[in-house]
């Protein structure tokens, strides 16, 4: 398993994953690597949520695509507009993002992932931003 500096032990990644055992995975990494681990099945779910805790996580993983009337890409904005400087890492198996077409505080990480690469792209972008 990989493992990422210690100074982000107790930041809160909030991942939104509607496909449980890709959303498990990303779970237990960053929990062994210290993170408090906040997740939903559904931006919809999450969205309440990131309103009113929007701005004390450290970072929000989603998938792309998900059940409900918010997709990640929806949520993506959303947060750009309420929480800019929270850093955002898109997942997704279908169709790849632009990340020239992404706010400045989002990245894009094509599924499948593996967990190390996962938690160094977090790791990455808390870095630019922390």
């Amino acid at each position: 398993m990989a493992q990422i500096h210690n100074s982000w032990s107790g930041r809160t990644v909030v991942i939104v994953e509607d496909e449980f055992l890709v959303r498990d995975l990303a779970v237990c990494e960053l929990e062994e690597n210290g993170f408090i681990v906040v997740e939903f099945d559904s931006a919809d779910a999450a969205l309440p949520y990131l309103r009113e805790h929007g701005g004390e996580a450290a970072l929000v993983l989603t998938d792309v695509q998900m059940p409900g009337d918010i997709n990640g890409l929806d949520l993506v904005a959303i947060l750009a507009h309420l929480w800019p400087g929270v850093p955002v890492l898109i997942t997704s198996g279908g169709p790849l993002v632009d990340p020239r077409k992404l706010p400045p505080c989002a990245a894009f990480l094509s599924k499948p992932w593996r967990p190390e690469d996962m938690v160094e792209r977090v790791a990455g972008m808390l870095a630019r931003v922390h």
